[in-house]
């Protein structure tokens, strides 16, 4: 067999005022995609690694993502999705697919385009007919549309965050569309939006009421041979279009199991929704609770979700790190992003000494900028590391000029480039060992703990004021539907 394959991923916050623009935007497209993904335990990873043992010839396009941030720019949209469907439709007339596989996020935004990934979906149905199979993997926090689903024959999103599945959904995905091929049959699809919005905070899958609605799709599956895969996307509230919001959706053998499946998830999802409730500490309290955890292997992570750059924050936020250089206790903040302060350290060198102001530059809602007097130049990096958590492990991150500032006890990393912390690389990168500090601080709402979790000794949830906070009332939000839980005590007609 011979499939297409292509992908966008982006995670859109309207609140942040970092543009993706093609100037950020990580392109690769034709064979680079095998040389920039093979043995990374990712998506496109799992569909090279599924094409090889199934046998199947793989004809890549172009995947292009940036960090999540604000809104993508038209241009970026209109570029992607011309490049993708003319690489796709040279691959196929050159010999033709069976098939295509599509990796995309479910929340991506463009000034004119509040549904890319459904656009980009159209474009490549719109080339190719309605006999091509299209199958896409989205990722949990996906927005899911009518045109996602319209537009593609199966419709795969992860169920673990931190999402740990990548690789596996991948996989599954793309044997199910193997399977769809070879055995010449129809996958029937169910689709139920509910009436609710979930924060990134709540959705931990290894406990609490997003563990036991992920156990639910599970037993499911193995009960129902007709079900093939069921996801229950938990949305991203900080996309602020209509269709931001929970969703639940199935694919089967059959339309009654699509439809009975897809209702008996959403009423058990709906029936726990009362139950979803996190912690809100500030920086204050995150510190108090954190230093009361007994001593023992490994630091305490006190994780600042509110500017969590994995959800579109600028991750320069301040209100953390001031905290901890006030309690000056052995800690490291791994990382605050600002390349003017990371340059200017470069530029004096390893042993010298400098004054700046650092971080607070982005925006006015993440704290006003640190002035630091006489910082330590402990160590420079160009800022390169490998991920080793199973959340992407095996990718290279590239983070640009990055230093060790040394503030008292604190050692504060500062880098050139923005990207979520998926374990102690940039601890690793600067040369700091995550066994000689009490505390370490990150911004990251869930996919820290997939590294961490038996590396540290306690984690403790920091939601200091950001644009990725638990408070959604705190946001103006011009499209998200405001009479959905928990904003208001919606009332779902199927439940």
């Amino acid at each position: 067999m011979r499939f297409g394959m292509g992908g966008f991923f982006h995670e859109t916050n309207s609140f942040s005022n970092i543009p993706f623009t093609m100037q950020s935007a990580g392109w690769v497209e034709g064979d680079e995609m095998f040389d920039f993904y093979r043995g990374v335990k990712a998506y496109i990873g799992g569909f090279i690694d599924e094409a090889a043992e199934l046998g199947v010839e793989l004809v890549p396009s172009v995947m292009v993502r940036d960090c999540p941030s604000g809104h993508i720019t038209d241009e970026v949209v209109e570029k992607t999705r011309s490049r993708m469907v003319e690489m796709l439709w040279a691959g196929h007339q050159e010999k033709p697919f069976d098939a295509i596989a599509i990796h995309l996020h479910g929340a991506a935004v463009a000034d004119s385009y509040p549904d890319v990934d459904g656009e980009l979906l159209r474009a490549v149905r719109g080339k190719f007919g309605p006999d091509m199979p299209i199958g896409v993997v989205l990722d949990l926090h996906g927005n899911i549309t009518q045109e996602m689903m319209d537009y593609s024959d199966l419709l795969v999103g992860l169920k673990t965050y931190p999402h740990v599945d990548e690789y596996g959904a991948s996989r599954i995905m793309f044997q199910e569309l193997y399977n769809m091929v070879k055995g010449g049959y129809t996958v029937y699809k169910r689709m139920i939006n509910l009436p609710w919005h979930i924060i990134p905070t709540e959705g931990l899958t290894t406990a609490g009421p997003c563990c036991d609605i992920q156990q639910h799709l599970y037993k499911l599956e193995a009960e129902d041979e007709d079900l093939i895969y069921a996801t229950f996307f938990h949305g991203f509230p900080y996309a602020d279009i209509q269709a931001a919001g929970v969703s639940v959706t199935t694919m089967a053998k059959t339309q009654e199991s699509a439809d009975r499946c897809a209702l008996e998830i959403a009423r058990y999802a709906w029936s726990l929704r009362k139950t979803f409730a996190v912690p809100v500490n500030s920086a204050q309290k995150a510190f108090d609770l954190a230093l009361e955890i007994p001593d023992g292997p490994g630091p305490v992570v006190i994780n600042e979700s509110s500017d969590n750059t994995g959800g579109g924050a600028p991750g320069d936020g301040t209100h953390l790190l001031r905290e901890m250089l006030k309690r000056n206790v052995p800690s490291a903040f791994g990382y605050i992003f600002d390349p003017e302060v990371a340059e200017m350290a470069a530029k004096a060198g390893v042993g010298a000494t400098i004054s700046c102001k650092l971080g607070g530059k982005m925006d006015n809602c993440h704290g006003e900028p640190i002035e630091l007097t006489n910082a330590y130049v402990k160590a420079i990096s160009d800022g390169t590391y490998v991920n080793q958590s199973s959340k992407g492990g095996g990718n290279t991150v590239r983070l640009g000029t990055s230093v060790n500032l040394v503030v008292g006890n604190v050692n504060i990393v500062v880098a050139s480039g923005r990207t979520q912390a998926m374990d102690d690389g940039p601890l690793r990168m600067v040369g700091v060992s995550k066994d000689l500090v009490k505390i370490v601080a990150v911004k990251s709402s869930q996919h820290f703990k997939a590294w961490w979790a038996d590396k540290c000794r306690g984690m403790v949830p920091c939601d200091s004021p950001g644009i990725h906070c638990a408070d959604l009332t705190v946001f103006d939000f011009k499209a998200t539907n405001k009479n959905y839980f928990p904003f208001v005590d919606a009332v779902w007609e199927d439940a």
